[in-house]
């Protein structure tokens, strides 16, 4: 009877913990991830994106530069005569050279693809820069749910050190049951100091995405979200990933126009067309128009327009040709990138739809098949051991540690796929 009221006072200190199935951790499948919010104050603090946005105006505003017809030239002119009554010659000319492929507009129009080429090298790199961050904002949830679950689990091996101690002085059991339940306690105290680690780090590497300055991170708000079918608030559309019934042609159709490495890729070759356009330009001579104003002191007075051609003999050899091999090349590289994105993105897909049923099999498993309140109502009745409740419940911290991995593995997954929404 003494044994058997001790069984039942460990029970009771652990029903503190384990009141019913659902509490051992659930909220932290809660849809509540402030990531939109936190990436926007990256965004704006992030010195990498910074100094990306005064580079690219830079860049633009170089571009703009050389587009517009050549200078004039002024030239003054003074000359002696020999005798008197010659005079002398005074003689002034304003010459204007003119481009015709200023004048067509060509370099007006390369240097405005130019730009539009730098605009979508800017909107990757600000891709990669947020997906990082992201990504660290997946795995900060993560551990923020590891250190919940260890807090909780601690609490729970401490009152059972704590009772198998009372157990112990009491010669109710014996030293090896007492000492297995310190090494556990010993265990969860590392793993939680390990997780505490990785939190720390991540949490040093987004102030440092941050520009520095710390970002204001709620713990407690800041969850891995729920992967539940109709809970993710795009599962009921028609193009979402979790639709079922979407297969990944139609998908990539919705949103290649929207990939920024397609879009980098085929206004590179937009650039690379005007550029051998302007090229071709180059076999045109160039004009150039002058005003002549001539005086003799004796009073003789003419003035008249020279007009001059630039015949393109030899200064543009193999121009066009080397513009018409960038070009070929630029469209090779986008012939790559499409298909070499198309099958990494295919790949990516279908490994997204896999850990999205795997991590749903886990979340159902943890609803559906929970033997913490049986295991708690048979060491409670005095048919199992402490021990063996600890194996028990040992079994259902497995569960759910897996179970938080893999909705890690999927959101990570998940943002990485669609990461040129961000």
């Amino acid at each position: 009877m003494k044994h058997h009221r001790i069984i039942i006072s460990i029970a009771m200190a652990l029903s503190i913990l384990i009141v019913n199935g659902q509490e051992l951790g659930t909220d932290n499948f809660q849809f509540s991830i402030l990531n939109f919010q936190l990436l926007d104050s990256i965004e704006s603090n992030n010195t990498t994106l910074t100094a990306l946005r005064t580079e690219t105006e830079a860049r633009k505003l170089e571009n703009r530069t050389g587009i517009t017809l050549a200078d004039p030239e002024v030239a003054y002119k003074h000359m002696w005569e020999g005798a008197e009554e010659s005079g002398n010659l005074t003689e002034f000319t304003v010459t204007q050279s003119i481009d015709l492929a200023t004048v067509m507009g060509q370099r007006t129009r390369v240097a405005r693809e130019q730009n539009l080429l730098i605009d979508e090298e800017y909107r990757m790199g600000r891709m990669e820069i947020l997906l990082e961050a992201q990504l660290s904002l997946i795995d900060l949830a993560y551990y923020n749910a590891l250190s919940t679950e260890l807090d909780r689990r601690l609490t729970h091996a401490r009152r059972v050190a704590k009772a198998e101690h009372t157990r112990l002085e009491s010669g109710d059991t014996d030293a090896l049951s007492y000492n297995n339940v310190l090494l556990s306690l010993s265990s969860l105290e590392a793993e939680k100091a390990r997780v505490d680690m990785e939190r720390d780090v991540l949490i040093a590497r987004l102030t440092a995405l941050n520009g520095g300055k710390e970002l204001k991170i709620e713990n407690s708000k800041l969850k891995i979200n729920s992967i539940d079918e109709g809970h993710h608030p795009e599962a009921n559309s028609q193009f979402s990933i979790l639709n079922s019934q979407l297969d990944f042609s139609s998908w990539y159709a919705e949103i290649a126009p929207h990939l920024p490495q397609l879009a980098q890729a085929r206004q590179l070759s937009e650039v690379r067309s005007g550029e051998l356009a302007l090229a071709r330009t180059s076999h045109l001579p160039t004009l150039s128009a002058t005003y002549i104003n001539e005086r003799h002191t004796v009073g003789t007075r003419s003035q008249g327009v020279a007009v001059g051609v630039s015949i393109p003999l030899w200064a543009n050899k193999n121009r066009v040709r080397s513009a018409h091999t960038a070009l070929q090349a630029a469209e090779a590289y986008q012939a790559d990138t499409e298909l070499q994105l198309r099958n990494d993105l295919e790949q990516e897909f279908t490994r997204v739809k896999g850990l999205h049923h795997t991590a749903t099999l886990y979340r159902r498993a943890l609803d559906e098949a929970n033997n913490t309140v049986l295991l708690e109502k048979a060491m409670d009745e005095g048919y199992i051991s402490v021990l063996e409740y600890l194996q028990g419940i040992e079994l259902y911290y497995d569960y759910l540690d897996r179970s938080l991995s893999a909705e890690r593995d999927y959101r990570r997954a998940l943002a990485t796929l669609e990461a040129w929404k961000l």
